[in-house]
């Protein structure tokens, strides 16, 4: 079992003052848009309190990265747009006032697809983010600049937004465990929206109790170790069209499911007719987002009346310009394509669920991205993140192994249960054998 990173520090001001090192040391990444100016002054305060016996929390101490399109009270969100550089927060997200009452400290606000859009992350305030393990590649997106300070080491933990594959695909290209919870509307508090009936939040780590851990205290609930669960005789489904046509994730992948078969899993192909619905589906961020947008800036002062105003003053990278336009054409919610896709939404969690219990399997494995990345330019990530999206259903990817050329490949494992509990059981017991 791997060891968990998240956890107080000896003295947190030393471990703060060496991960403000780090990122001044790693500013070619790209991955930070600013630190909190007063983080050094919170491990003070984490510092004396440990002296005398007193702990915040579970995170007392620990720095956590936020990526910039969720509220931190006096720092700026931005969502990496030229446009908002000048856009504070007033308050906490509730995420972020639960992070705090754990006792964590937010370091640093984390560069990020400009406005959410991309599966890569560029931004017309921080650039391109550079993946650490291959500066030559994109860290992926839309969270791309958490996955890339944490695999950076600037901390042990992020917390990235995920609508379509934005936590799962950046964790993939960097060697890190990120989850997708189950969708819950309540959790987006002071969340800058992209598409609010897919939007969720969680967290990218390195390990599966960190991930379990991050993700008790942003819902609120009790942190507890999760506990190891041997594989012997759990049935897998491996679901069928997912594997890419990349071979040298191929060998990478069909490897790895060879040592969970080793480790006891019983492997079992599952087809699933929607497949080829999902891949023609519209996102609904294209009918969601201008009306989601512009009534969440209005929570703020001396800003852009909305995207339209935003789209005038041209101050967002140009190559959205396109999509932008699109997406202005948009003045309703309730539109036919979009309660096509909520049906199809329902259809989908059905069929999940369905092919799950038809199977006797307890989750359904596949690549987390059909190709892993080369350049830094987009990558398609193919369909698949789009299931856990569509449905609504938690999802994790954990690494299981890495390429000839040096890119990690990530494993995606969906759970036919909105509790988020049996899935990361289960990802334990696979990281284990994955080891």
């Amino acid at each position: 079992m791997k060891a968990m990173r998240l956890k107080p520090a000896p003295d947190c001001r030393e471990d703060i003052a060496f991960r403000l090192r780090i990122v001044e040391e790693n500013k070619t990444l790209n991955a930070i848009l600013g630190v909190n100016p007063d983080a050094l002054a919170q491990a003070e305060l984490c510092h004396r309190a440990s002296r005398r016996g007193i702990a915040f929390g579970p995170l007392h101490g620990v720095p956590v990265i936020i990526k910039d399109n969720i509220a931190c009270a006096d720092l700026p969100i931005t969502l990496g747009c030229r446009a908002l550089a000048s856009l504070r927060a007033s308050a906490d997200s509730l995420v972020v006032q639960r992070l705090r009452a754990a006792g964590a400290i937010i370091l640093a606000r984390a560069n990020m697809s400009e406005f959410a859009f991309d599966v890569r992350s560029r931004s017309s305030l921080g650039g391109d983010v550079l993946n650490p393990l291959r500066p030559d590649i994109t860290a992926g997106g839309s969270s791309g600049g958490c996955a890339a300070a944490v695999a950076a080491g600037m901390a042990d933990g992020a917390l990235g937004t995920d609508t379509g594959g934005s936590i799962r695909i950046p964790s993939s290209y960097t060697g890190l465990v990120g989850l997708r919870p189950s969708f819950r509307r309540e959790l987006l508090e002071g969340i800058a929206p992209l598409s609010p009936s897919k939007d969720t939040v969680g967290p990218m780590v390195h390990t599966v109790q960190d991930a379990a851990l991050l993700h008790a205290i942003i819902h609120g609930k009790k942190p507890a170790p999760l506990q190891q669960m041997p594989l012997s005789g759990i049935r897998l489904g491996v679901l069928s069209g997912l594997e890419g046509d990349d071979e040298l994730q191929g060998q990478v992948w069909r490897a790895a499911l060879e040592r969970l078969r080793r480790a006891g899993a019983v492997i079992i192909p599952v087809t699933l007719p929607e497949l080829e619905a999902v891949r023609q589906t519209t996102c609904l961020s294209v009918y969601e987002f201008r009306v989601a947008f512009d009534a969440w800036l209005k929570g703020y002062a001396n800003t852009p009346a909305g995207l339209a105003a935003i789209f005038a003053s041209e101050q967002f990278l140009p190559e959205f310009s396109p999509f932008i336009t699109r997406l202005l054409e948009v003045n309703t919610l309730k539109n036919p394509e979009w309660l096509a896709g909520r049906r199809f939404r329902r259809r989908l969690r059905r069929s999940l669920s369905d092919a799950m219990v038809q199977n006797a399997i307890q989750g359904l494995l596949y690549p987390t991205v059909s190709q892993l990345p080369k350049t830094l330019e987009k990558m398609p990530p193919g369909c698949a993140p789009e299931l856990a999206a569509i449905s609504g259903l938690p999802a994790l990817t954990l690494p299981c192994g890495v390429s000839s050329e040096g890119v990690p490949v990530g494993m995606e494992i969906l759970s036919g249960e909105r509790d988020e509990t049996s899935l990361l059981t289960l990802a334990l017991a696979c990281e284990t054998a994955l080891q």
